[in-house]
């Protein structure tokens, strides 16, 4: 019998503990969020932009369809990300509200232990994402 979710079906990803093994967990976390159809919100490239959304104001709140179908979307991606992480790094994330945040701020955390290099890198990563 075929389940109604991808999730159910969905092969299981490392738990990231550190370095060692981050570039096999980003291609399994990577893959895991493509089957679940929210890779996008881990990436940035999906991503809910006020002015671009057709909103309508109820009580002073504007909140469209679309704004809650990304927030659904950021929740759902934020929750693989963080059940494949260890509870060390989860702490270490913890400031870390969407999905986007806390993967950029996985790849920087990793680079740093394992690129000797890797503040610069980051620096100049993080210098490069649209806010």
């Amino acid at each position: 019998m075929s389940s109604n979710t991808a999730s159910a079906d969905t092969p299981t990803c490392l738990t990231l503990i550190g370095s060692s093994k981050f570039q096999i967990w980003k291609l399994q976390i990577m893959a895991k969020l493509q089957r679940e159809k929210v890779l996008g919100v881990a990436l940035g490239t999906d991503v809910f932009s006020p002015t671009l959304s057709r909103t309508w104001r109820i009580s002073g709140t504007a909140m469209s369809e679309e704004a809650w179908k990304w927030m659904e979307w950021n929740k759902r991606t934020h929750r693989i990300i963080q059940d494949n992480i260890s509870n060390a790094l989860l702490l270490k994330m913890e400031i870390h509200t969407t999905a986007r945040d806390t993967f950029d701020a996985l790849l920087c955390y990793t680079y740093m232990l394992h690129i000797p290099c890797s503040l610069c890198h980051c620096l100049v990563h993080m210098s490069s994402i649209e806010r």
